[in-house]
Parts: C-alpha cells; sequence; structure tokens
C-alpha cells in the first residue's frame, strides 16, 4: 500500500467542506499532541495545525516525527494579490513561498521597510540552502507544475501559479498589498505556507502548497470576502490531489 498523503491545514473551517465530503476518523485532540485525522482506507491523514507560523511547525512536525507521507499537501484559504488574473473563489500554487519577516533590516526610521524586501541573513536557516538567508523556500518543482496540470483539467475555476509570501503580521491595507505584491511577485499570502516548507526541507519530505482565495490581499471588509466558496474549492483540491496522486 502506498505511503498516505499528509493533508496540513490551519483550521477545521478551512476543512468544513472537504470533511462534509470525506468524515474521518480523529486520532486524537490531546494536549501536546495535534488534532489528527485520518480517512477509511488511510490514504490521508489530515493534520489541523492551528494559524500562525508557530502551529505549523509544532503540528507537522509531531506528524513527520510519527510517519513518512509521500507528500504533504499543504492547503487552505488565502489572500490573492490584485493583479494575479486570479479572484475569490479561485486557486493557486506554490512554486516557492518567503517568509518575508527573515532577513536583515538595513532600513532607516520612519521608512516603510515592512513593504520592502529585508537584506540576507548571515546564515542559511537551513544547511546548504543559501535561499533560506532570505526566508525563500523553493517547492517541489515538479510536484508542483503536475498539481497544476491536475487540478486545471479537474477544477471548475481559475488555477495560477507562482510564488506565494507567509506573514505573521496579516497585511490590512490596499497600499501595503501593492507594495509587497511589487516586493516579491506574489500571488497569495497566508500565516503559514514557508514555516512548513521549512520543516519539509529538514525531513526531506516533498511538499505542495496549494491554497483557494478568500479574500482580496489588504482588503479588511469582510462583507467582500467568501470563505465559504474558498472551502469548496479547498476541498475540491484535496479531492482532485488524493485521488490522481500527482507525480506518483
Amino acid at each position: 500500500m502506498a505511503a498516505p498523503v499528509l493533508i496540513l491545514c490551519a483550521t477545521r473551517l478551512e476543512m468544513a467542506a472537504f470533511l462534509a465530503r470525506h468524515p474521518a476518523e480523529s486520532m486524537g485532540d490531546t494536549p501536546g499532541n495535534p488534532d489528527v485525522m485520518v480517512s477509511p482506507d488511510r490514504s490521508w491523514h489530515l493534520v489541523i495545525s492551528g494559524p500562525g507560523v508557530f502551529n505549523a511547525v509544532w503540528a507537522l512536525t509531531a506528524c513527520l516525527e510519527r510517519f513518512r507521507p509521500q507528500f504533504i499537501l499543504h492547503t487552505g484559504i488565502a489572500g490573492v494579490f490584485v493583479g494575479t488574473g486570479l479572484d475569490i473563489g479561485d486557486a493557486a500554487v506554490a512554486v516557492k513561498d518567503t517568509y518575508v519577516h527573515a532577513g536583515v533590516d538595513l532600513s532607516r526610521p520612519g521608512t516603510h521597510a515592512a513593504c520592502s524586501r529585508l537584506s540576507p541573513l548571515p546564515f542559511d536557516l537551513i544547511a546548504g540552502q543559501g535561499l533560506t538567508r532570505q526566508g525563500i523556500y523553493t517547492l517541489d518543482l515538479k510536484l508542483a507544475h503536475a498539481c497544476k496540470d491536475q487540478l486545471t483539467r479537474s477544477l471548475n475555476c481559475r488555477v495560477g501559479q507562482g510564488p506565494f509570501i507567509t506573514v505573521s503580521a496579516v497585511t490590512g491595507s490596499p497600499e501595503k498589498a501593492n507594495a509587497l505584491s511589487h516586493a516579491y511577485r506574489a500571488v497569495m499570502e497566508s500565516m503559514e505556507g514557508a514555516a512548513a516548507a521549512h520543516v519539509a526541507g529538514l525531513y526531506q519530505v516533498p511538499m505542495a502548497e496549494i491554497r483557494a482565495a478568500s479574500n482580496r490581499v489588504g482588503d479588511r471588509d469582510k462583507t467582500r470576502w467568501d470563505i465559504r466558496t474558498a472551502a469548496g474549492t479547498v476541498a475540491d483540491i484535496c479531492e482532485t490531489i488524493i485521488r490522481k496522486r500527482p507525480g506518483s
């Protein structure tokens, strides 16, 4: 039997549509252990990490210490940048993810350093991977392209591909969103992606990061968000990837 796919998502809300279609058995959500579910046929495991980089690192590390999956499918909802050709409800596949807070801040007081790229750190965050000095994590491109091709054929929405960024401070204005878009040429913004990529890199497990847009980056008016539609796209993403096993 093939190794399972490990689905990593921040919250149950984001996976609600998928779990409604595919009920799973809980493996326990106890103190010191992440919230993990498994499919009846054991073809996939789902871990709900909690939001943010610290929760993502903890939950994924705990899982990878228990078993080695075929690959990690890191998914969930995200903000989409204006100008990418994508809109709310659409999907995107990451080719790399950058943690924008990693680096050396050489800006002068009063400048908007958070909207520009930081200078590289003087050390690798993963030994031998120089791009991590800038918080950049290149994902498995063969897996990413295979996922993109499969999703393009299967989903009833647009499917983009490109760089993602990870933040700990959610972007709260269109002006800052435009600056980040210019600095990183990013497609989507999340709070966990680069952290998960860091752990996957340490354990040398392939990872695909595929998200659905619930809102536009920088728009804090939640009446314009559509989490329900985005969660439906997340369900479609998971179904397609589990069924087709791209790259296998």
